[in-house]
């Protein structure tokens, strides 16, 4: 049995482990960012290009179904678009500010107004199609 902890892998064997290094094939690119009280007004309501931003919480099933569509729409977009994500259990002003009811959900900013809000999970084209026709506008 061949298993990864922590990017190290351990091959079981009679009698003992054999440790083996995992070698990296690909190389991350972080699209996404987490974004801070402090960096919202700037990054977000002042941003050049629309921004999209991902409310979640940790503690949230979909939210963590939604992560990686959420990761994919910063690498697929990167050129038209920033992507963030608000912890609203750390940034809890949000959830008035937003009207947020429930989660996870996504607005869509551009030149300081939301444009755009889904609530809930999507599919990989219900997303590309709804920024699509957001930032086509």
């Amino acid at each position: 049995m061949y298993s990864f902890v922590n990017g190290v892998g351990f091959e079981s064997r009679r009698g003992g482990v054999a440790k083996r290094e995992r070698r990296a094939r690909f190389t991350v690119v972080e699209a996404v960012r987490s974004l801070k009280d402090a960096d919202f007004e700037e990054s977000v309501l002042k941003a050049e290009k629309p921004v999209l931003v991902d409310f979640y919480a940790t503690w949230c099933g979909p939210c963590k179904l939604l992560s990686p569509l959420v990761d994919w729409a910063g690498r697929e977009y990167k050129d038209s678009l920033e992507v963030y994500k608000v912890n609203i259990d750390e940034e809890t002003e949000y959830v008035k500010m937003f009207n947020i009811s429930a989660l996870p959900h996504l607005v869509l900013f551009h030149n300081g107004k939301d444009k755009m809000h889904v609530t809930g999970l999507l599919k990989k084209g219900e997303l590309a199609k709804q920024l699509e026709e957001h930032l086509q506008n």
